[in-house]
């Protein structure tokens, strides 16, 4: 039995074509199947991805398709109504050369990878809250680390060891030692 849009796809001259919006209704490695939606009976084809930019399709997302013959492109996006998604193979880098690359999400910007490595002469962090979270942490200062603060909170579980050359310590009203056990000295 022949599929109730075969009667229109390909077209029956040859200088028929199509132009028009498309419906992806699967998605295969490298082609698709579209429902062509300004053809008569909105048949069903096979169109090969043949866009610009690169770009995932998903089933749902409308496309731009151009048909001749026996063959099928989809050659523009029209609108992807939920993810829009990009592939790229193998590694890649994103450089504004000579000027400022800017990552910009109207509702966030999320950044996942099984390992994040940040680079940079000078590194700021300008936030209302910032919460980390983490199971081990280190950090080294090669010079000097400076913690201003209007108040400051630290809970720690087990034990809590500071080690260094010299201490101070400067409370200009109460400075407060509570424990079961207090000792100064050997």
């Amino acid at each position: 039995m022949q599929h109730p849009s075969a009667a229109v796809w390909p077209p029956a001259a040859a200088d028929d074509g199509y132009l028009g919006p498309a419906e992806v209704v699967e998605v295969g490695t490298g082609r698709l199947r579209v429902r062509l939606l300004e053809a008569d009976g909105a048949p069903v084809v096979d169109a090969a991805l043949a866009l610009a930019a690169p770009f995932a399709p998903s089933a749902g997302d409308r496309l731009l398709v151009l048909g001749r013959g026996r063959e099928a492109w989809a050659i523009g996006a029209l609108g992807a109504p939920a993810r829009a998604r990009l592939d790229l193979p193998g590694d890649v880098d994103v450089r504004a050369v000579g000027g400022t690359l800017t990552l910009r999400g109207d509702r966030g910007v999320e950044v996942e990878g099984d390992e994040i490595t940040l680079r940079a002469r000078l590194l700021r962090t300008f936030a209302g809250t910032l919460t980390e979270r983490v199971d081990t942490a280190f950090r080294w200062v090669k010079d000097q680390l400076r913690v201003q603060a209007g108040e400051s909170r630290r809970v720690v579980q087990g034990e809590d060891l500071s080690h260094c050359e010299r201490s101070v310590t400067l409370a200009r009203e109460t400075l407060k030692l509570d424990g079961h056990q207090v000792q100064i000295g050997h």
